[in-house]
C-alpha cells in the first residue's frame, strides 16, 4: 500500500507490516529531516521509525499514532518543518551528535574511513539528475534580494575583499575555509566572500585534484577553440577524458586509480607552467602547486587527442613532477570551482580562460559524481529534500593523515545551487540560493576520521542552514 492509498485507519501492526509503506514513510521522514537516510531506509518500522513519526506528529499537531488519511494527507503534503529548521540553529552540537551517531553506526570498508566522505551516489536522492546539472547552471534567475552585500566577479588575477570574521561562527576543528555566495544582479552573479585563514597555504590533499582537470580543458580549448572535450582521449583512442575524470572523481578505479590519473593530467604543461596559471586566474602569488599525488603518473608521455578530427589538441612537454609542492589556500579553491559553476553568468575577464562551454557543460557533468556528499547530508539534515528544486552539487573530496603535523585531515571544495521553495505555497516566489565553499578539518589522532567526518558534515550543514535564513550576507 502507498500513502495515497489509506482511506482508513490503519493500526500500528498492519503499518509494519506492509514493506512498501513502511519505505515510502521512511522516505518522506528523511526529506523533512526527521529519519536518518543510507541504510536506515530499510523498510522495517522499528524504534527510529517510530520515533520518526512521533516527532512529525507532534510538529504538525496531529494525534499519535493514528494512521489514517488525515496523517497520510499530511506527510506527503508536508514540504519542510520550520522547527526543525529552528532546532538545527539552537543545538549545533545535537546536530553534530546526531551525524556522529549515524556515521558510527554505518559499517564501513577497509578503505572507507568516513562514511559521509565515501557515501557516493548509491544513497544519493539526486543521482538521476546530475545530467540536468549544466542546463540548471545555465540559467538566469532574478532575484529580489538587495544586491548591497554583493560586489562584482572579480576578473581574473584580482584577489577579492575577503570578510576575514565571517566564518566565526565555523568550529575550531575547520582550521581553513572560504565560502562565496552568488547572486544575481543585472543578469551577472556577483558575490560576497567570507573566510576563516582563507589564503593561508595549507594542503588540501584530493581537492587539488580540480586544478589539473580545468587546466587540461582550458588549454585544449584555447587551443582549438571549437573541439568538445567530451570527445577527446588520451593517447588515441585507448583512454577517453571524461572517464579519466570519473576515476579521479570517484576513485572506482575503472581504469586507473585517482592518483595516477591526476599526476598524469598534470604532465600536460611543466609544473611551473600549472603553477602560474593558477596563480595568473586566483590572483594568489604565494601558492606552491608543482607535486603529484603520491603515484606515479599511469602514462608518463601522454598525448590529447581529439577523436573526431584525429587532431593531436595537446603534446606535453616531457618533465617530471616535484615532491612536497601541493601548498594552497581555501580561497584559490573556492575561486576555481565558483568559475566552474556561475562560467555563463561571468564576465570574459572573470572567466576560466579559453574554456568553452561545451567543455566545461562534460566536467560539470562528471563533477557530480564525486563520493563526498556533505551538500545532500545538510540538505537531508535541515529537512529540506521537499522544500528545495533543481539543485546542482558539484564537489571533490580530499583526505589523509599527514605525517609531519600528526593530524587526521578532511578538505572538501563544493559548488552548490537550488531553489528555496519553502514558501511557495503562500504564493511567494522561489528564492536562488547559491554558494561556493571551501573546508579543511585537521584533529590530533585521538580523533578519528569517523568524527572529523561528522563535522565537516555538521559544519556544512550549518552553512547551507545559513545560506537558506540570509545570515551570510
Amino acid at each position: 500500500m502507498k500513502l495515497e492509498n489509506i482511506t482508513n485507519r490503519l493500526s500500528e501492526a498492519q503499518v509494519k507490516a506492509d514493506y512498501e509503506l513502511v519505505i515510502q514513510i521512511q522516505i518522506r521522514l528523511r526529506g523533512l529531516g526527521l529519519y536518518p537516510g543510507g541504510r536506515f531506509i530499510d523498510g522495517d518500522f522499528g524504534p527510529r521509525s517510530r520515533r520518526g513519526v512521533k516527532d512529525f506528529c507532534d510538529a504538525v499537531g496531529l494525534p499519535f499514532p493514528q494512521y489514517d488519511q488525515t496523517f497520510a494527507r499530511k506527510l506527503l503534503e508536508t514540504r519542510y518543518l520550520p522547527s526543525r529548521l529552528a532546532m538545527t540553529n539552537s543545538n549545533r552540537e545535537q546536530i553534530f551528535n546526531n551525524l556522529l551517531s549515524i556515521a558510527q553506526g554505518t559499517k564501513l570498508s577497509s578503505s572507507e574511513l568516513a562514511p559521509f566522505l565515501h557515501r557516493g551516489l548509491k544513497n544519493s536522492k539526486y543521482a538521476a539528475e546530475i545530467s540536468q546539472y549544466p542546463q540548471r547552471v545555465a540559467k538566469k534567475y532574478n532575484s529580489s534580494d538587495s544586491p548591497s552585500p554583493y560586489q562584482p566577479y572579480p576578473q581574473r588575477g584580482i584577489i577579492p575583499t575577503i570578510d576575514r570574521e565571517g566564518l566565526n561562527f565555523l568550529h575550531s576543528d575547520i582550521k581553513e575555509a572560504c565560502i562565496c555566495i552568488g547572486n544575481f544582479v543585472n543578469g551577472e552573479i556577483q558575490a560576497r566572500w567570507l573566510g576563516k585563514n582563507a589564503l593561508a597555504e595549507r594542503q588540501f590533499w584530493s581537492s587539488t585534484k580540480i586544478i589539473p582537470i580545468l587546466n587540461v580543458v582550458c588549454d585544449a580549448n584555447t587551443n582549438f577553440p571549437n573541439i568538445d572535450i567530451a570527445n577527446c582521449y588520451i593517447n588515441q583512442n585507448i583512454y577517453q577524458f571524461t572517464d579519466i575524470i570519473l576515476d579521479i572523481l570517484t576513485y572506482q578505479g575503472k581504469l586507473v586509480s585517482s592518483n595516477s590519473a591526476a599526476a598524469t593530467l598534470k604532465l600536460f604543461c611543466t609544473p611551473t607552467s600549472l603553477e602560474n596559471w593558477l596563480k595568473n586566474i586566483t590572483g594568489n602569488q604565494q601558492l606552491n602547486f608543482r607535486s603529484g599525488y603520491g603515484e606515479n603518473p599511469f602514462i608518463r608521455q601522454p598525448e590529447l587527442i581529439d577523436r573526431l578530427s584525429g587532431k593531436k589538441v595537446l603534446d606535453p612537454p616531457f618533465n617530471s613532477l616535484e615532491i612536497d609542492k601541493n601548498y594552497i589556500s581555501a580561497y584559490d579553491l573556492t575561486r576555481i570551482i565558483s568559475m566552474v559553476g556561475w562560467h555563463l553568468h561571468l564576465p570574459e575577464n572573470a572567466r576560466l580562460p579559453g574554456a568553452n562551454w561545451q567543455s566545461l557543460q562534460s566536467i560539470i557533468t562528471t563533477m557530480g559524481h564525486d563520493r563526498a556528499r556533505y551538500v545532500e547530508v545538510a540538505i537531508e539534515t535541515l529537512g529540506l529534500e521537499y522544500a528545495i528544486a533543481s539543485p546542482v552539487i558539484l564537489s571533490k573530496l580530499g583526505n589523509g593523515y599527514s605525517n609531519t603535523r600528526g593530524t587526521n585531515e578532511i578538505t572538501y571544495v563544493a559548488f552548490t545551487q537550488f531553489l528555496d521553495e519553502r514558501n511557495i505555497d503562500n504564493n511567494e516566489d522561489s528564492k536562488f540560493r547559491t554558494l561556493a565553499m571551501t573546508l579543511r578539518a585537521m584533529v590530533p589522532p585521538s580523533q578519528t576520521f569517523v568524527e572529523v567526518d561528522a563535522r565537516m558534515a555538521a559544519e556544512v550543514t550549518e552553512i547551507i542552514r545559513r545560506l537558506i535564513v540570509n545570515q551570510l550576507v
